[in-house]
């Protein structure tokens, strides 16, 4: 073996890294969509709260308190020793190389040379469902750890003995993430790469008790999600709207070929035109590009390869039925799974193009180890001229009937000109790309270029062009863009004796829309450093800020918004003033002037872009953060999770607690348990009899116990089965 061969899983790891080069270091911070807004700062609330010693389960911050689902992935855990967003980044940016390694490991496991698994890594780690999986958090975590699931489940069919404790143990770490959608599709992979393994009952009861050990290691993530499931939005099902919402369009895997089809995947905010295909104007996954080149190789591969028929067959299936689903209503499997018990909890049927994704990337690892080997030469000739013409067929449609496909795609006026030069030009150059492996074809079949060295070749044009696409897909920007702004930071919304802050967030702002359609430079980064300065949706937590009537977007709150989002807008901020009172608001916070006579405007500040400011206002006679009509109360401590307060009764009464109900939560009076109500529909309340009392509420996740005991026996199981394996 030569050096070069040995140090090739090293060299694709790098090559992973190369989109985002810059991220290696951890000085910058990522900050597009749900990083920003939401990952982040609920994985520094974590933080923060093992630091000082407790559980985080109820986070105070966001939509008068909800339940916090567990973050105990362990790379997360890391927050602990820094919290800050680049230390985030930078693990986050680890799982690409992780994502590489995995499907060269899963590839050389299913009898692929090195050359085909640096392909298939390649394509795995640099295509865009990997890259556009990481402002996604948990799914990039799931996506790196699929390829180990996906082998270690085959490995414990097969094998059984200690692969069964290590696809449990791996299953597990998976389960973690709670990107169940992820896993439940490598977890598909392994079992049916196992059965082609191993088609006797016996490889199939391996992998059942693999399965059933892991779930059980990951009972206190899984149970406590499933505790808080039960009482939040998503609990009670999603519209089938919703569930079925944010669907693969047809159109839309044209992007599989021409990376910026749909708008600069660099600069989405400035350069956008295909709304027309995505439920909600943007889509759930910015990218699906793997190019021409792996289209070819992975049509080679699936035309005969070293890999096994049934192995074949298996990715072939696998990718085709998560296509099937990806494509969502019109294509009718996704409505067929959606009639199926507890499916109703999930969302998002684009989601499954793990499946495809993943069998491509490993076909066309297998195209190329046949190229390497000789071998498929001239059915990869022939595959890369069906990508060139396609490519062609595509520049010549819009370069010639431009006009046409731009209204029937709903592309602005405007933006048709730098459209259709940006389709026509990037899908000339995946025909050249094709051409160019078809050209390599030929000069191999008429031996003037070695095999092996043309397959380097091509795997090398093929990392420089899935870098070339991704790159500027994951922007970062500097950390401060996290802190706030002095001025904001200076009125100490965090202290405000028991009031909360109310954002008229961004969707409904006429001054944010001014600005998404001004000339500013570096919108992108200034829509989501406007979004962190509003404290929405999640913002607030890094400030310690309560917040009332927030943005939901996980669907683990308690109840469903009050606020529609017509309300929203700053023009009717008098019809909602009575409900931020009820919820305990003095702060009002917004990017537009508001006219009342009951707000006071606090502060003017400038934002950051021209002629934006955000404004600052103080809401007149908000409602208490607690009452108790027969007496007075003082809070004597205010943690996330647990409260004191002193009560001094006149007569028997209930002490109301303006905070979000939830089944966890305990209660006691003067050291003696005492029952949780609920109140007003929303609130907690406890009676308190007459007299001076000490009142504490407590709150555990409900599952928590449960699932530690599960665990522990699932860890005896384990080590039991490493130590004298019995299947």
């Amino acid at each position: 073996m030569t050096r070069a061969a040995r140090l090739a899983p090293v060299a694709l790891a790098l090559a992973s890294l190369l989109p985002h080069a810059r991220a290696v270091w951890p000085d910058l911070t990522y900050y597009f969509r749900d990083f920003t807004v939401t990952f982040y700062p609920l994985r520094v609330f974590w933080a923060r709260e093992l630091q000082a010693g407790r559980w985080p389960g109820w986070n105070p911050y966001v939509y008068e308190g909800v339940a916090a689902l567990p973050v105990l992935y362990p790379p997360d855990l890391l927050h602990v020793l820094g919290p800050s967003p680049a230390f985030v980044s930078w693990l986050l940016t680890l799982h690409f190389p992780l994502a590489a390694l995995g499907a060269w490991a899963l590839c050389r496991d299913l009898g692929l040379g090195r050359a085909g698994a640096f392909v298939a890594g390649a394509v795995f780690s640099l295509g865009g469902l990997c890259l556009s999986s990481l402002n996604l958090y948990v799914f990039l975590q799931a996506l790196a750890l699929s390829p180990f699931l996906a082998l270690a489940l085959r490995r414990a069919a097969e094998r059984g003995r200690r692969w069964i404790p290590a696809a449990a143990a791996v299953f597990a770490l998976a389960l973690s993430t709670l990107a169940v959608e992820f896993v439940a599709q490598a977890v598909l992979v392994g079992l049916l790469l196992g059965v082609a393994s191993e088609p006797r009952a016996r490889g199939a009861a391996r992998q059942a008790v693999a399965l059933a050990v892991g779930a059980g290691l990951a009972a206190v993530p899984v149970l406590v999600t499933a505790g808080i499931l039960r009482e939040s939005v998503r609990g009670a099902g999603f519209a089938p709207e919703v569930a079925l919402g944010n669907a693969v369009h047809p159109a839309v895997l044209l992007q599989l070929l021409v990376p910026d089809l749909f708008g600069s995947l660099a600069a989405p905010v400035e350069a956008w035109w295909g709304g027309r295909f995505f439920d909600k104007g943007f889509p759930y996954l910015v990218s699906l590009y793997v190019g021409p080149l792996a289209l070819a190789l992975a049509a080679a591969g699936a035309a005969g390869s070293n890999l096994d028929r049934r192995r074949t067959a298996v990715l072939l299936g696998a990718g085709a039925v998560g296509l099937w689903y990806a494509l969502g209503k019109p294509a009718g499997l996704a409505t067929l799974v959606a009639q199926l018990p507890g499916t109703s909890w999930f969302r998002f049927p684009s989601k499954a193009m793990l499946l495809p994704v993943l069998a491509m990337a490993i076909l066309a690892g297998a195209g190329a180890d046949s190229l390497a080997r000789g071998r498929a030469w001239r059915r990869f000739a022939w595959a890369c001229a069906i990508v060139a013409a396609v490519a062609l067929a595509l520049a010549g449609l819009v370069g010639l009937s431009g006009r046409a496909v731009a209204a029937w795609a709903a592309v602005p006026e405007a933006l048709f000109p730098p459209v259709q030069r940006t389709i026509v030009v990037q899908a000339v150059l995946a025909a050249a790309l094709a051409l160019t492996g078809g050209l390599l074809a030929a000069l191999v079949r008429r031996e003037r270029l070695g095999a092996a060295r043309a397959v380097a070749l091509l795997a090398a044009l093929l990392v420089a062009d899935l870098a070339r696409a991704g790159r500027g897909l994951n922007p970062q920007g500097p950390s401060a863009m996290f802190a706030p702004l002095p001025e904001l930071a200076a009125q100490r919304l965090d202290a405000l004796g028991g009031g909360r802050v109310f954002s008229h967030g961004l969707d409904e702002s006429p001054a944010f829309r001014d600005f998404l359609a001004s000339a500013t430079p570096g919108r992108g980064l200034w829509s989501f450093f406007l979004s962190r300065q509003m404290l929405v949706p999640y913002a607030s937590v890094l400030d310690r800020v309560e917040t009332a009537h927030g943005k939901d977007l996980t669907s683990f709150v308690p109840r469903a918004p009050d606020l529609q989002p017509g309300e929203l807008h700053p023009a009717n901020v008098g019809g909602i003033l009575g409900r931020l009172r009820a919820a305990a608001v003095s702060r009002v916070l917004s990017l537009d002037p508001l006219a009342h006579p009951d707000l006071h405007l606090r502060a003017r500040v400038p934002a950051g872009p021209p002629q934006t400011w955000i404004h600052l206002y103080e809401l007149r006679a908000p409602f208490p953060r607690t009452s108790f009509a027969a007496g007075t109360v003082r809070a004597s401590l205010l943690e996330a999770g647990e409260q004191e307060y002193d009560v001094e009764a006149e007569h028997a009464g209930e002490l109301v607690v303006r905070d979000s109900h939830a089944r966890g939560w305990r209660a006691w009076v003067d050291g003696v348990p005492a029952p949780v109500r609920l109140a007003q529909g929303r609130y907690r309340s406890v009676a308190v009899p007459a007299g001076r009392h000490r009142v504490r509420f407590a709150y555990a996740p409900p599952g928590l116990g449960a699932g530690l005991a599960v665990m522990a026996l699932s860890l005896a199981a384990a080590a039991a089965l490493a130590r004298k394996p019995v299947v």
